[in-house]
């Protein structure tokens, strides 16, 4: 018998030749506790699995409402900023991917056939360069609505753009698995519509919509106009600094696919 209290190691008795310590109680006491330490993992466990669900169950409620009719999220604002950050990182995750297949299939022509695809650099590439673009687009926004118009803040506009794209995720998701099944013709068409949608159309109906409401400012056209003036600006710029990064020889390669 092993004593858990000192070590000491004996074949037989009820009592520790050495510390004096009940063998007994020690063992039942170590199999209470390790059955204690085991119900509060298993609680732990599934506390943390049920929060998953109610968080899953309460996003697709959110996506499927949206989808329906995303101006809703115009009188939502701020309420919707969370899920909408999580549906700019969907959108721009499902991007990736359908980058990551398409590079695969047509790696020979535009990257060599000995080049080793990465991943992680996709992907990464591809989310960074789908959060810098919406934060350009939601920063004009910004920037536009709050000197030429109605007074909205930053996590506002942020939830009520990430809100809005929903159906261009759903678009993009379409595309993917037409990607899947080997219809690029179709495939590219939806991700081209999609990306359009995203990143011009809706900034522009965000943006009228808002301003209409207002009861004073600039006419919507002269604040469209401005937005089209510093979102060309920013985006301008940042497409400068990207030249010859991993996204910029992935949409390269994405059109050649296309072509």
């Amino acid at each position: 018998m092993h004593c858990i209290n000192c070590g000491h190691e004996q074949s037989e008795g009820k009592f520790c030749a050495v510390c004096g310590v009940v063998l007994g109680d020690i063992l039942i006491e170590g199999e209470q506790t390790r059955n204690r330490s085991s119900a509060r993992y298993n609680q732990q466990s599934n506390e943390y699995i049920e929060k998953v669900k109610n968080a899953s169950k309460m996003y697709w409620n959110y996506f499927l409402n949206y989808l329906r009719q995303p101006s809703l999220a115009l009188k939502q604002g701020e309420k919707e900023f969370l899920n909408g950050i999580i549906n700019i990182v969907t959108m721009a995750f499902i991007i990736g991917l359908f980058l990551f297949t398409s590079m695969k299939r047509v790696a020979s022509s535009f990257l060599g056939a000995s080049h080793e695809l990465s991943f992680t650099s996709v992907i990464g590439s591809s989310l960074l360069f789908v959060f810098i673009s919406t934060a350009i687009i939601i920063a004009s926004l910004f920037l536009t609505i709050k000197f030429l118009g109605s007074e909205h803040s930053f996590k506002s506009i942020a939830g009520i753009y990430g809100t809005h794209l929903i159906p261009s995720t759903f678009l993009v998701l379409i595309s993917f698995i037409l990607l899947l099944l080997k219809a690029y013709t179709y495939s590219n068409f939806f991700l081209s519509f999609a990306l359009l949608f995203a990143f011009f159309i809706i900034p522009l109906y965000i943006l009228i919509k808002l301003l209409t409401k207002a009861e004073e400012g600039i006419d919507p056209l002269y604040c469209v106009l401005a937005y089209i003036v510093i979102f060309g600006i920013a985006f301008s710029i940042y497409l400068f600094l990207l030249e010859g990064s991993l996204i910029v020889d992935v949409l390269n390669g994405w059109m050649v696919g296309k072509l």
